[in-house]
């Protein structure tokens, strides 16, 4: 068991790893004073860049996957695996909005979350990423996009049969993503939340 606590060890600091943040320095600025104030994709891209956005979500997205991926093949917990890939996609999702790099603060987990959904179930990955698109393509709101998306993943996995740790994952982590995302809750039902068309003028999203 010592093995599968140090890769839910290695899935926290794996998801903490503040890549907004980094690509903020390399830019000669600290993102969380710029924007949103969140280290998270669309900050960044809208700050910084669009190419410095995309880096930061592939890296944020990939953080996901590894820190699944690196506990499905070195565990040896036998029929606790499953388990224990579903406790180090938290701790990924927990690193990730709550890096100790960063005085526990972070993103909000989408794109990390995205990864793990790969992972584990390509399919409702691909389904929740596609969800986001079509959102985006109809109100251009990424807060909103982001939100509908966590909230479809538990039912995705209820409609591809997934197993039952794979379904509680993607309801607790589903509710934690749409929590981070509280204040874009408030701000969508004031009717002030800015559209990806706006975003420049008045970011305050992810």
């Amino acid at each position: 068991m010592w093995i599968e606590f140090g890769l839910l060890i290695a899935a926290y600091f794996l998801g903490s790893l503040p890549t907004g943040y980094i690509a903020g320095r390399i830019a000669g600025i600290d993102i969380r004073q710029h924007g949103s104030g969140s280290t998270g994709a669309t900050n960044v891209w809208r700050t910084i860049g669009k190419g410095a956005g995309i880096t930061v979500f592939v890296v944020d997205l990939l953080k996901g996957i590894l820190a699944v991926y690196l506990t499905q093949h070195f565990s040896t917990a036998s029929v606790w695996t499953q388990w224990f890939t579903v406790g180090a996609a938290m701790m990924a999702l927990l690193g990730h909005t709550r890096s100790i790099w960063l005085g526990f603060s972070g993103g909000k987990a989408v794109a990390t979350g995205l990864g793990v959904l790969l992972i584990l179930n390509w399919i409702v990955g691909v389904s929740a990423f596609g969800l986001w698109l079509a959102t985006m393509g109809i109100w251009r709101t990424v807060s909103l996009s982001s939100i509908i998306a966590a909230i479809s993943a538990p039912l995705l996995m209820i409609l591809t049969q997934s197993p039952l740790a794979y379904i509680l994952l993607a309801s607790i982590g589903g509710a934690y993503v749409v929590w981070c995302h509280r204040s874009n809750i408030e701000r969508l039902w004031q009717g002030t939340e800015p559209s990806i068309v706006t975003a420049s003028v008045d970011p305050q999203n992810d």
